[in-house]
């Protein structure tokens, strides 16, 4: 996922969609207003209020829609950033060991 907000988050018309594409694991808040929040393949309906915040749990695209004019937050989760920090020193550290891609167990 791709998306660069400032720290005031996204405003929202009425009505107006927000598409998040590979969101798996971020968090959606909801800081004034209220949204509705539904998932590829997911039955469930999610409705946040100001000061609500919902973790999309699901591949593919989720899509969040304003029933009043408001404002929404997208966070990506503590667990998922430390592991990619992880991968990217590992990553990092093995190159500078002399193993090449594609080698057993990299």
């Amino acid at each position: 996922m791709n998306i660069e907000l400032n720290q005031n988050g996204l405003c929202l018309k009425k009505n107006q969609v927000v598409k998040v594409r590979d969101g798996l694991g971020h968090s959606i808040a909801c800081d004034s207003g209220c949204v509705w929040v539904t998932q590829y393949g997911d039955a469930r309906d999610v409705v946040l209020l100001a000061g609500d915040s919902f973790t999309l749990d699901r591949k593919g695209v989720a899509l969040v829609q304003a029933f009043e004019p408001g404002s929404i937050s997208i966070t990506q989760s503590v667990v998922q950033t430390r592991a990619k920090r992880l991968a990217a020193f590992l990553k990092s550290a093995l190159s500078g060991a002399g193993f090449t891609r594609g080698a057993v167990g990299i």
